[in-house]
């Protein structure tokens, strides 16, 4: 692990994800409640948070047009600076609450999200060609860790803002701070994040789905409409638990003694160790697995969640299977953006994870919704029994799919 923190590629990118994550993340609570300061607050809320997601469902879009570019890092630093202006722009009029500033807001704000992905697919391509396969899943990993633990200081930072000062512009000129950071990072680090990858010309769609299947089939040795479907239900899953978790401790917390913020401080706390402690601690037991064997463990340890919430309520079971779906996690995106980038083309490694990214995050959110739906409208047993059939179907359909030679 220390020889990989040496890494100055790894050095230049953390530090620009460090300030970016702070940003974004700041930024997403901070519009959160300017739209709840409108007169119909519910209408507002929901669009910021379909407009949040919206623009992750284009990734395979920015993962293509990543991979079209040729100068990777400076164009990578030109998408910071792009999201600073966007941001500086943006706190000139966000003062101003009315519906036509609220659409322009939030029309910029999905710019910004746009530039981000663009940028996130460059940083995985220069991560494939500078750093050493069998170093790239705890790069990864990392990486991962990195945002885990600033995205909780971004919201701080915002709701800190707004507390103190109800001034929706600094936050917007801090948040332009940030992402300007994040490009100055990169400028100062330059020399180890220089990537060029020769131009060729990009295939056409049915050809790229072809080369992306194939490079999906050899990374996880399932086939590739396999592994899409596994990973978009297990990814329904998994988001479930935080809200699941924030409904479930409304009337559990006090039947375990706790206050419900208290409660939840733990949840957070324990999901984000595991999640880091997963991300970064390499050559441990579940390093040795392959990919279908981490998936699924992490699909069990994620049911378990579920199967204790359903018939052993006991406040320490669930923080302990939390913690292990957590770890479980934070070994397995890593370790599955390092098989593809090992089994793909540079000049397909933008489309190739964009297209896994886009799969997920069309289906997820909707998955996720019903389940928090049928938890509050069908009761919290019946959701915890549906969540705990689909992690079965789930391990069933992994253990049934041939593996790939």
């Amino acid at each position: 692990m220390l020889t990989t923190l040496k890494n100055h590629t790894l050095q230049t990118l953390a530090s620009a994800n460090c300030f970016a994550t702070v940003g974004m993340s700041l930024f997403n609570i901070i519009l959160l409640t300017y739209a709840k300061g409108f007169v119909q607050p519910k209408l507002f809320v929901s669009i910021v948070s379909i407009a949040t997601v919206s623009p992750y469902a284009l990734n395979v879009v920015m993962g293509n047009l990543a991979d079209r570019t040729t100068a990777k890092a400076p164009w990578l630093i030109g998408s910071k600076f792009a999201q600073a202006l966007v941001y500086f722009g943006l706190s000139l009029i966000i003062n101003q609450q009315t519906v036509v500033t609220f659409a322009i807001v939030v029309t910029l704000n999905i710019i910004a999200t746009l530039l981000g992905n663009y940028g996130s697919s460059l940083f995985n391509v220069i991560i494939q060609n500078r750093i050493s396969a069998t170093d790239r899943q705890q790069v990864f990993g990392f990486n991962q860790s990195v945002g885990t633990i600033m995205a909780p200081v971004g919201q701080s930072i915002g709701v800190f803002i707004i507390a103190a000062t109800h001034n929706y512009a600094l936050a917007g000129v801090i948040n332009g701070c940030s992402f300007l950071a994040a490009a100055i990072s990169l400028l100062i680090g330059y020399r180890t994040i220089v990537t060029i990858v020769p131009a060729t010309a990009q295939p056409s769609l049915a050809t790229i789905w072809q080369l992306a299947k194939g490079a999906l089939q050899r990374a996880t040795q399932l086939p590739a409409t396999s592994f899409l479907g596994i990973i978009m239900l297990l990814n329904i899953l998994a988001m479930s638990i935080d809200t699941v978790l924030n409904l479930y401790f409304i009337t559990a917390a006090p039947k375990f003694g706790l206050h419900y913020a208290t409660a939840i401080l733990i949840t957070n706390l324990i999901f984000m160790t595991g999640s880091v402690l997963g991300g970064i601690s390499s050559h441990t037991w579940l390093d040795h697995f392959s990919f279908r064997q981490l998936t699924l463990l992490t699909t069990i340890t994620i049911g378990a969640v579920y199967l204790v919430l359903l018939g052993l309520p006991n406040f320490l079971l669930i923080m302990l299977t939390l913690f292990g779906s957590a770890f479980c996690t934070g070994k397995l995106d890593p370790k599955m953006i390092a098989l593809l980038t090992t089994n793909v083309a540079p000049n397909l490694t933008g489309t190739v994870l964009g297209l896994v990214s886009t799969t997920v995050t069309i289906a997820a959110p909707v998955g996720s919704i019903g389940l928090v739906l049928g938890y509050t409208l069908i009761g919290a047993q019946a959701a915890f029994i549906i969540a705990v059939c689909l992690a079965l179907a789930i391990s069933l359909w992994l253990c049934l799919t041939r593996a790939l030679a």
